[in-house]
């Protein structure tokens, strides 16, 4: 991976691909890229597609929006 990759990278505590979530951000930071990684306590694979309306998932698009902001430069 280069340095010019910038990704976020949400996932839920209960998501069955965290590990390899937080492997990617890992590899991702390593030779100096850019992501943010965030955990979402309780969540599972698409929680926020499937409950958008819940508390976390708000907070999930919410933290999604901003990084997409941020890399707009908005």
């Amino acid at each position: 991976m280069t340095t010019h990759v910038t990704a976020p990278s949400p996932v839920g505590s209960a998501e069955t691909f965290r590990d390899e979530s937080v492997a990617f951000a890992s590899r991702l930071w390593q030779p100096g890229g850019r992501g943010e990684l965030h955990v979402w306590p309780g969540g599972y694979h698409g929680f926020d597609v499937v409950a958008p309306s819940a508390a976390i998932s708000r907070d999930a698009i919410a933290a999604r929006t901003a990084w997409l902001r941020r890399q707009l430069g908005r």
